[in-house]
């Protein structure tokens, strides 16, 4: 009776793991398919703080006022950021575009002090386009 139950029991298991790694496996698609078909695939290369004296220095890095941020496009579309939400902060601004197969260096200006690491970052385009990046 105990061999049976036990039986039983991992059926019901290894059915569960299956059906979870299937629900798992079709969003992780969804999620890859939707990114291609927009064509806009941004990544992080660096990113950075203008340091200044004015900024307190945060775990022995100098903290500045203007974020420096390198990204790549290795889509197929190009992506021209209208602005960048970083934190909570929103910037508006003319930044130029980042076309498939660039590196791009922008300068935003924050107007606080800002870490040079820990920092999340959205950029957005006038199309509604958004790409989210952590420094």
């Amino acid at each position: 009776m105990i061999g049976v139950t036990l039986s039983l029991g991992s059926m019901v298991v290894a059915a569960a793991t299956s059906q979870f790694s299937l629900a798992s496996d079709s969003a992780s698609a969804g999620a890859a398919l939707s990114e291609d078909s927009a064509g806009v695939q941004v990544s992080l290369a660096y990113s950075t703080v203008s340091p200044s004296s004015a900024c307190p220095s945060y775990q022995g890095a100098q903290e500045g006022p203007n974020l420096t941020l390198a990204l790549y496009d290795y889509g197929a579309a190009a992506f021209t950021p209208a602005g960048f939400v970083v934190n909570s902060t929103m910037v508006d601004g003319d930044f130029p575009p980042l076309g498939p197969g660039s590196l791009v260096v922008f300068q935003v200006p924050l107007g606080v002090c800002a870490h040079p690491s820990g920092q999340t970052v959205i950029a957005f385009d006038a199309a509604g386009e958004e790409v989210q990046v952590e420094t």
